[in-house]
């Protein structure tokens, strides 16, 4: 495996991608491309093409390159690109083009009414793309721990009871 793409689109599942990107290079001595797409924002009064804002883009170069950084650190050879247009057919121009021997990219855990009314770019590359692609789950979240202090809130009743017949304390 010489070459992997990975795809980083900044949310929470970002750094698993990058954690199995580092797996898999570190164990195959695999160089490491990532990429970001910039999506373009529609303009609503103009007929142009959506323009991607500059400043995201070069934002996104930033953040991305430090990422790069932090590979080569680790003494990983990887390189970095941000590119703007339609993310879907963004994606699959850059796998066609970079020719990687693997994709990874990451699944938000949308529901099935979310991906009938936007889509999935993930379940989109997976069907039209023509390399192997390794999906890494998101990182579900979950609610903070809170703790209760039972003998504050029941203290004639203690925790030890026997056969569902409260012990005084």
């Amino acid at each position: 495996m010489k070459t992997i793409l990975a795809l980083i689109d900044f949310s929470d599942v970002s750094s698993k991608i990058l954690e199995h990107a580092l797996a898999f290079a570190e164990a195959f001595g695999s160089d490491i491309v990532l990429i970001h797409v910039v999506p373009p924002e529609p303009l609503v009064v103009d007929f142009a093409p959506p323009a991607v804002p500059p400043e995201l883009f070069e934002e996104r170069q930033k953040d991305l390159s430090a990422m790069r950084d932090s590979l080569a650190a680790r003494g990983v050879n990887a390189t970095a690109q941000v590119f703007g247009g339609p993310l879907l057919e963004t994606i699959l121009t850059q796998i066609d083009g970079i020719d990687p021997d693997a994709v990874i990219m990451g699944s938000h855990g949308h529901g099935a009414l979310y991906h009938l009314i936007v889509g999935s770019i993930t379940e989109g590359v997976i069907k039209r793309a023509t390399h192997p692609v390794l999906v890494v789950p998101s990182v579900p979240t979950l609610d903070p721990v809170r703790t209760a202090d039972i003998k504050k809130a029941q203290p004639e009743i203690s925790l030890n009871a026997i056969g569902g017949i409260p012990v005084p304390l």
